[in-house]
């Protein structure tokens, strides 16, 4: 059960956050750009099982269209309806586990990989999961939970477009890279340098919303890379219990 959980998760990460471009979110309301991110959503499970379970992958497709089209045209874009969202598509993969739970082992990658190779292959799957959720879930909800305060400074913001969004993904890329190299005494060294360069951003005691802001996100993003990344490295620990050993 396990394992398919990962798979059918890491699917819907790669389907719905790696795979699914702003173009197609922008245009997500006309039929074909829905049934296309449809599709994706079905090859990528069916990759990541390694087989074509008829009964998962229409299940799969059914609900999932279901979900987004509400969500696309009954509801608003915020962070309730974005974890609405979320929410009733991982109920879906728990179901589907809970009603198939063997349907991994019963498919191609155990059969294709030797015994020692596929937890590697689970691993594998932890490790791209770990990081579509940092990265690329954590940037939009970050986004979200900061749109309040975003608001109330958006004539102070001036910088490059989307620099806030590619220091983020950098910021978390590298917190997550000292935990999984078991050197979290790093993560430190990074808060203390992105104080010191966002110093000049903060020094004006005018700017008051300006710091809180930045101080603000900063601690949403720092929190949420050391969580996800230490999940991830636990995660992977799990399939592969020698690395904890030869560390």
């Amino acid at each position: 059960m396990l394992t398919t959980f990962l798979a059918l998760l890491t699917a819907h990460l790669i389907s719905d956050f790696f795979l699914q471009t702003e173009w197609m979110v922008a245009r997500k309301k006309e039929p074909a750009i829905l049934l296309l991110h449809i599709a994706i959503t079905v090859v990528a499970a069916a990759v990541t099982l390694g087989g074509t379970p008829i009964p998962i992958l229409a299940i799969l497709a059914v609900t999932h269209l279901f979900v987004d089209a509400i969500k696309t045209h009954l509801l608003k874009d915020s962070l309730r309806s974005f974890l609405a969202d979320q929410l009733a598509h991982l109920i879906v993969i728990v179901g589907l586990c809970w009603l198939y739970p063997t349907t991994f082992h019963d498919w191609w990658w155990p059969h294709w990989l030797a015994t020692s190779q596929l937890p590697y292959y689970l691993a594998g799957l932890c490790l791209a999961s770990g990081i579509i959720l940092n990265l690329l879930v954590g940037a939009i909800l970050i986004r979200k939970m900061t749109t309040q305060f975003t608001l109330q400074i958006r004539d102070n913001i001036r910088g490059l477009e989307k620099g806030g969004y590619y220091i983020g993904l950098l910021e978390r890329g590298l917190v997550m890279l000292f935990i999984l190299i078991n050197q979290p005494a790093g993560v430190g060294f990074l808060i203390t340098a992105k104080s010191i360069l966002r110093f000049g951003d903060v020094k004006n005691s005018t700017q008051r919303r300006s710091t809180e802001y930045i101080i603000i996100g900063t601690f949403m993003s720092f929190g949420w890379s050391f969580l996800i990344a230490v999940l991830t490295q636990n995660a992977i620990k799990h399939w592969l219990p020698g690395l904890q050993s030869n560390q």
